[in-house]
């Protein structure tokens, strides 16, 4: 494994003070939890003692999943630094699933989805806005050939996603595909190269300890915040449930865009930091991995936890659930073909932007479908016209035709789009 950068914000004792601080909200979060019981809180004020709970303790899994991925190696150790980094997200969905509210269920997967894929179309835009503000040209976007696996998985579990929102449920036999997807992109992304672990901040703290200490450092990180995150999630995610529905608020809605927003901070900040320094791609690429993860552990545990729960084998999907995974997928499929090229285009990240914006502000079922329309037609537009990108693509998931030509499958094709 190639080693990674360590210069990046690991001067003085700051990362010690950033994990300090995030400790101390998780442990916050922890006595909010263990009070409750014993002294009678506020609802609104213990949802916001949860969530700075949950905020601090998906900092430290953040932060120890980027470290983690360069101290060990391996496609196991891999996939379950994956399963960290999405763990909030998984804990909160399996809960819903396994306690049959079912009109729940899709609530956090769509909206911390498309937060995340929307992020990595958007990021040339966010570059030329930083970078005109400081009065220099923007730098073009590169992703490696490697990202190619991200993008072919999205695309295949985009497209197998139709069919269940056709059918109006999400059965047992989908969920084992898309774990079987999972495991596919868990085995061939432990064979990409060309690119170093993306490892700043505090995780780059982590790796300039004696060799020794790293590794028990990101495990008791790991550890410590998986406690935290498994103990409270749940409570918080009731007690902002409770705090909406007593203000009025859609229940789906506040589920679908408050708790995304603080278990996906992490990852957003890692990308702020990466796009700070100068590799944009490496930020794209921690979107792209996190999406997928989503899309294939996320969504395929999901059926699992429900006939666990004492449901059937397949999880029903509402009418309003059916329109949002719709919408969700259609965005998928725009994002791969935005990025099927491994160029971001400029005009792209602004159409995803408006389209994310519009239907935020009018998040009716009309307003979603309408977008999932238009991105859509973008999308199909945009594969039929650089069609000649979905070979190599497939090819790097090892679905295309002679999957072990790896010399090929990193080749960029010749044209453009």
């Amino acid at each position: 494994m190639t080693a990674p950068t360590r210069s990046l914000s690991t001067s003085g004792t700051r990362w010690h003070r950033q994990i300090a601080v995030a400790a101390g909200c998780a442990l916050g979060g922890v006595i909010v939890h263990a009070l409750g019981p014993l002294v009678p809180v506020p609802v609104p004020l213990a949802a916001l003692g949860l969530g700075v709970g949950v905020l601090g303790a998906s900092f430290m899994l953040a932060w120890a999943a980027d470290a983690g991925e360069a101290v060990f190696s391996g496609g196991l150790v891999l996939a379950a630094v994956a399963l960290v980094g999405v763990l909030p997200e998984f804990i909160i969905e399996v809960h819903f699933a396994f306690t049959q509210q079912a009109a729940l269920v899709t609530a956090n997967l769509t909206g911390a989805t498309r937060l995340l894929l929307t992020v990595a179309v958007a990021l040339p835009l966010l570059l030329a806005v930083r970078r005109r503000g400081a009065g220099r040209p923007p730098e073009p976007i590169r992703l490696v050939p490697a990202r190619r696996l991200e993008l072919a998985i999205l695309l295949v579990t985009a497209l197998f996603a139709v069919q269940i929102i056709v059918r109006g449920r999400l059965t047992v036999i989908d969920g084992i595909v898309l774990l079987t997807l999972y495991v596919l992109y868990a085995r061939r992304v432990q064979g990409t190269s060309g690119e170093e672990p993306a490892v700043v901040g505090v995780a780059a703290g982590l790796l300039s300890l004696p060799t020794r200490y790293q590794r028990p450092a990101v495990a008791a990180l790991l550890l410590g915040a998986a406690a935290v995150v498994v103990l409270i999630a749940n409570p918080f995610t009731h007690a902002l449930l409770a705090t909406g529905t007593s203000l009025g608020m859609d229940p789906y809605l506040l589920i679908q865009s408050v708790v995304p927003a603080a278990t996906e901070a992490p990852e957003l900040v890692v990308v702020a930091v990466l796009v700070a320094n100068r590799r944009p791609a490496q930020g794209l690429a921690l979107l792209l991995a996190a999406s997928v993860s989503q899309w294939t552990l996320g969504m395929g545990a999901l059926p699992l936890a429900y006939l666990a729960g004492g449901g059937g084998p397949a999880l029903p999907l509402a009418a309003r659930e059916q329109v949002e995974l719709g919408f969700t997928t259609a965005l998928t499929l725009f994002v791969v073909a935005a990025l099927i090229t491994l160029r971001p285009a400029f005009f792209d990240a602004v159409l995803i932007v408006v389209v994310f914006v519009l239907q935020l502000v009018y998040p009716t079922p009309f307003s979603r479908f309408a977008a999932g329309f238009v991105l859509l037609v973008f999308a199909i537009n945009l594969l039929v016209s650089r069609r000649r990108y979905l070979r190599p693509m497939l090819r790097a998931a090892g679905l295309g035709r002679n999957p072990s030509a790896r010399s090929r499958a990193g080749a960029a094709p010749r044209g453009s789009r």
